[in-house]
């Protein structure tokens, strides 16, 4: 197949991105022709991918624009700036539409293919399949569930912002899946959510994200990151939806029955910085560790130092974190509305509920998993990242996806596997 795309992709940046190199890989090793449009401030060339012939970077960048951009600066500020910026990448992606329609005209493609976002441009004749970062809304419904605790910390005007600013998402979201032919999310439970959206479900598929199993592999050489405790981790940026207030709860319940536990927090506080404050103010700070930032060379290895990678999200399309987590032979806890469960069997602990009590009772569960057997525990992570993640075994799902959607020919959701 000739294929145009438009991808959120780096080597290594870590989630989406990184996995969206791997799947373009893929793709190349498997003989098909792949042509990445970007807008080249925001996505750079992937050298790694030069090294395929049938691999081509198209990067297109308005220097018009940037110079005025950058000459009224000093006035642009709040949400001006944001509608400023706005209207640039909007810009850059009609200019990007065309470049492809150009291309498509000299010598045809078969399908327009966009990873880590909806389909933010059409060609006409040419069929697009998305494969989204999430399914649109369910940022937003976790939020509105969370309003309580996130107006407590935030202040109520955060939240009519939040509001605001999905609701205009909304319409977005509706205009880029409307353009697709087929569209792909991270997790059956995403899947659901893209069908209750309005997508006919024939058109929507599940497939889990690849990952680097060389990369990312069991050591038990690593010494511990903490000796003398059991080390929970939280990986990954930090706002209302991903729960840290359920984490710090849990985790003190769990410290007034033992203290041979420690937990690092190490991600970004995002929308919300005032979520700071559940850390500050922690009752047993002497268990706890918080780093905004750790550099992406170090994740594998940090990944092997701890006992378990905790991810209490609400909402959640497909955790990195806790696939990573899996490929260093680590186990998981995670919550009931986090896809990437469906992809974990018995290496992962799942919570019934979003209560301090049930979380408390899932970190209990995977420590006396650990206490009783961790070598079988660490052989049985390792075996279902390779099973579930392996990027030759999605892209062969991928590519069947592609092939059959082209030719109009029904596409089967493979079965799904237990746990």
């Amino acid at each position: 197949m000739r294929i145009a795309c438009y991808a959120l992709v780096e080597q290594h940046a870590g989630s989406v991105a990184s996995a969206n190199y791997l799947i373009l890989e893929e793709l190349l090793r498997r003989g098909h022709q792949v042509d990445l449009f970007a807008k080249a401030d925001f996505v750079r060339r992937p050298e790694g991918l030069d090294r395929w012939p049938n691999f081509r970077y198209e990067g297109v960048l308005l220097e018009r624009l940037r110079t005025l951009r950058d000459r009224w600066r000093p006035l642009l500020r709040g949400s001006l700036e944001r509608i400023v910026e706005d209207w640039i990448y909007r810009r850059h992606l009609d200019a990007l539409a065309r470049r492809v329609a150009a291309w498509h005209r000299r010598q045809p493609y078969d399908v327009l293919l966009f990873l880590g976002v909806g389909a933010q441009f059409e060609v006409e004749g040419l069929p697009a399949v998305a494969w989204l970062q999430g399914p649109p809304q369910t940022e937003w419904q976790a939020i509105h569930r969370l309003r309580h605790r996130l107006i407590a910390l935030s202040g109520r005007m955060l939240y009519w912002k939040l509001r605001a600013f999905y609701r205009h998402r909304q319409q977005i979201a509706r205009r880029e899946l409307t353009r697709c032919r087929a569209v792909i999310c991270g997790s059956e439970w995403s899947r659901r959510h893209v069908i209750a959206f309005g997508v006919p479900a024939e058109r929507v598929f599940a497939l889990p994200y690849p990952f680097d199993l060389e990369l990312f592999h069991p050591e038990p050489k690593v010494p511990p990151r903490h000796p003398g405790r059991q080390t929970f981790l939280w990986l990954g940026r930090i706002d209302p939806r991903k729960r840290l207030d359920l984490m710090l709860e849990a985790f003190a319940l769990l410290l007034e029955k033992r203290r041979d536990v420690h937990l690092e927090i190490i991600g970004r506080f995002t929308y919300a910085p005032e979520y700071r404050r559940l850390i500050e103010t922690f009752p047993f700070p002497e268990h706890l560790t918080y780093a905004p930032y750790i550099a992406r060379t170090r994740v594998p290895d940090l990944l092997r130092s701890v006992d378990v990678i905790v991810q209490p999200s609400e909402d959640e399309n497909f955790g990195s974190t806790v696939a990573e987590a899996l490929c260093c032979g680590k186990p998981v806890v995670v919550g009931p509305t986090n896809g990437t469960g469906e992809y974990c069997g018995a290496a992962a602990f799942r919570f019934e509920r979003y209560t301090p009590a049930s979380l408390c009772a899932a970190l209990e569960a995977a420590l006396h998993a650990i206490e009783t057997d961790p070598v079988r525990l660490a052989a049985l992570a390792r075996q279902i990242a390779e099973e579930q993640f392996d990027v030759r075994r999605i892209g062969e799902r991928l590519e069947a996806i592609l092939m059959r959607t082209v030719g109009a020919l029904p596409v089967r959701q493979p079965a799904q596997s237990s746990g």
